[in-house]
């Protein structure tokens, strides 16, 4: 299936940063042939858990991927780290101002290289089986931030039924130095690769060896459960610590940011590239102020009732839904066509949309009790006008 090694480190890699989202509600991962995308749908996330990576376009077609990939990805409203490993190394970044961020060396070695280790008398070292633990590993993470990372800290709140899961290919180590976990890291099992991630020591426990022996227990487990290579990625600083344990560099992973744009300079964008960021059809626009207040759009194929619940829209913002029957949906379609063409030509209104208004009064702004709350951005399309019969000139997406 994988080629060589590098080919096997770097799927490694693109496997673990989406595992994950996998099985999370309102995470997605959009994989093709040549790229994976994992996209948390955490706002604030700074591409810690929004990653690209493996990607792999054939010649004749790496500036229009990796030119449509950046497009998308900004669009998105959320920052992502475009991974870039030893076999993606040669994909022009630059043609699309994508600057290269942190560089890691690929580090790996045959378990077999690697010596077994003793028991560090300061640090019990266990794998992490409970929600709790599974939330003392995120705080370790957290804190290599300054401030910490709230966005680690949800990430894993969401995932804990994916990462306890008996099946999880990833091993979650924690280090207690009595009684205080202090020391973190993970072990994943893929591609024929036992990949080891996040490595981590609160600042106050630090150069006490617990990271060594928190990787070096990680080696372990791979060993144990049959791997040959274990590999890793290294900065310039931890490079000497992996090769004194017995690991040899074999190219380099490279980061490249990919920065929110801001709202305003996205401009105007067609539908369907709309529709490929997962943004869906809006019916009826009841109320606007600053945005969407009220009306009628789909939500996963299903059209709802929409009701905004806060005052500001910046970026997006949170909205009660709720579906909304065929008569009422037709009834809405047909005072939006009367609104239209009253708006358009300069018209009064009506009488029968003051008719209909009365009469969806109720249903359009009392949410019922099984009324959801949940988060959407929205962004115009390429239709030059304000509205048009099929709906306002915008598309809404539901996090």
């Amino acid at each position: 299936m994988y080629a060589g090694l590098t080919e096997r480190i770097e799927a490694n890699l693109a496997e673990h940063a989406c595992h994950l989202h996998r099985r999370t509600d309102g995470m997605t991962v959009t994989e093709t042939d040549d790229l994976m995308i994992a996209d948390s749908g955490i706002e604030g996330d700074a591409g810690t858990f929004n990653i690209v990576a493996n990607a792999c376009f054939a010649p004749d077609e790496v500036k229009n991927r990796l030119s449509l990939t950046a497009f998308k990805l900004r669009l998105t409203g959320r920052a992502f780290s475009w991974r870039a490993g030893p076999n993606s190394a040669d994909v022009p970044f630059g043609s699309v101002k994508l600057t290269a961020g942190q560089r890691e060396a690929a580090m790996w070695s045959h378990t077999a290289d690697i010596p077994v280790p003793g028991l560090h008398p300061d640090l019990e070292i266990r794998r992490v089986r409970t929600p709790e633990e599974l939330a003392d590993y995120a705080r370790i993470l957290a804190a290599g931030w300054n401030p910490p990372a709230v966005t680690v800290v949800e990430f894993y709140d969401r995932v804990v039924p994916s990462a306890l899961a008996e099946d999880c290919p990833g091993h979650y180590l924690i280090g207690y130095h009595h009684g205080e976990p202090v020391s973190a890291g993970e072990l994943f099992l893929h591609a024929e690769v036992a990949g080891i991630y996040n490595i981590s020591t609160l600042a106050a426990f630090r150069r006490r060896g617990f990271g060594g022996a928190i990787t070096l227990a990680a080696v372990d487990s791979a060993r144990a459960a049959g791997y040959d290579i274990v590999a890793t990625r290294a900065s310039a600083e931890s490079e000497p610590v992996y090769r004194k344990l017995g690991f040899r560099a074999d190219g380099w992973f490279t980061e490249y940011p990919v920065p929110i744009v801001p709202l305003e300079d996205r401009g105007y964008t067609t539908r369907e590239q709309l529709v490929s960021l997962g943004f869906e059809h809006v019916h009826v626009e009841n109320d606007r102020y600053d945005g969407p207040q009220t009306g009628v759009a789909d939500i996963s194929g299903v059209s709802h009732y929409f009701v905004r619940l806060n005052s500001l829209f910046e970026d997006g913002d949170e909205f009660s839904v709720w579906p909304i029957d065929d008569e009422s949906l037709a009834l809405e379609q047909e005072a939006w066509r009367l609104y239209v063409k009253a708006w358009d030509a300069g018209d009064q209104k009506p009488a029968r949309l003051t008719e209909l208004e009365s009469l969806l009064e109720a249903r359009r702004t009392t949410p019922p009790a099984s009324a959801r709350t949940i988060f959407a951005h929205w962004r115009f399309d390429e239709r030059d006008a304000r509205h048009d019969a099929n709906g306002p000139t915008y598309m809404m997406r539901w996090r």
